[in-house]
């Protein structure tokens, strides 16, 4: 995935992020997230990518299973999306 193709997903990854969860930990992440990739910081980029990602690793079950999550879809494709871009760094 190229980088302005996760810039245009970014909103919406981190719209997804927020109906789940308004933990402090991910609100400064998803904002050190969107900085690191407006400044270009790849060393910041993947090491909050990695922090997200871990974050869904925990918690993808729970937002699966759960039935007051309304948009389990949109959680699946920002999972997608954020591992996949962070595969992409790594070539």
């Amino acid at each position: 995935m190229e980088r302005l193709e996760f810039m245009i997903e970014l909103n919406g990854i981190i719209e997804t992020i927020h109906t789940y969860t308004r933990n402090p930990f991910m609100t400064g992440y998803t904002k050190s997230l969107r900085r690191a990739l407006r400044q270009d910081d790849m060393a910041s980029l993947k090491i909050v990518l990695d922090k997200v990602i871990n974050w869904y690793n925990e918690e993808y079950e729970q937002i699966q299973t759960d039935e007051y999550v309304f948009n389990k879809n949109m959680h699946e494709k920002a999972y997608g999306l954020l591992k996949t871009y962070r595969h992409s760094l790594q070539a």
